[in-house]
């Protein structure tokens, strides 16, 4: 499409007239209807004009044919790729962060053993200075099995940040970009 094609169209778009434009350009409302009928072209000047003034790069008005068109289709993201990439990064953000979660739970649940272990064990002491006789009996805790679901939820959580670290590496080698 020729320059003075575009500069129609774009004039129409906007709800200017012929006069309207040529005054922002200081020149005629003749020199307007000569570009955009093809009889003469603007000087560059005038182009770099009308592209502040459209908002409108200058490859946009300068440059014809469908590859320039096809190129920059390639180069824009649509609204759909955003959505698509926004669902993606809330998903594994959720993902992270459940990990993060059940790291923090496996470690209270560490924590509470441990604790539970020295309580018992410093009682079964007084208990013992307490019961000389030999007649005290000593009801054995199975620690393990109190720390196994501490483990299986560490487990679980390590499994989900390690899931969410590699989507990353794969996603940031692919795009060639970092976030």
């Amino acid at each position: 499409m020729e320059i003075g094609k575009k500069i129609n169209q774009l004039r129409k778009l906007s709800g200017m007239t012929q006069e309207q434009l040529a005054e922002k350009l200081a020149v005629s409302r003749q020199t307007i209807s000569k570009w955009e009928l093809g009889g003469t072209s603007p000087d560059l000047e005038s182009v770099v004009k009308v592209g502040k003034i459209f908002h409108v790069s200058l490859d946009d008005l300068l440059l014809e044919g469908e590859e320039h068109v096809e190129n920059k289709r390639e180069e824009q993201i649509t609204l759909e790729d955003l959505m698509k990439i926004n669902l993606h990064n809330r998903n594994m953000m959720l993902l992270l962060i459940s990990g993060l979660i059940f790291i923090m739970v496996s470690i209270l649940n560490f924590a509470y053993v441990i604790v539970l272990q020295e309580t018992t064990s410093s009682t079964q002491y007084i208990l013992y200075q307490y019961i000389v006789t030999g007649q005290f009996a000593n009801a054995p805790v199975n620690y393990v099995k109190l720390l196994l679901p501490s483990i299986i939820t560490g487990g679980i959580g390590l499994a989900l940040c390690l899931y969410y670290i590699l989507k990353n590496r794969k996603k940031q080698k692919g795009s060639g970009c970092l976030l």
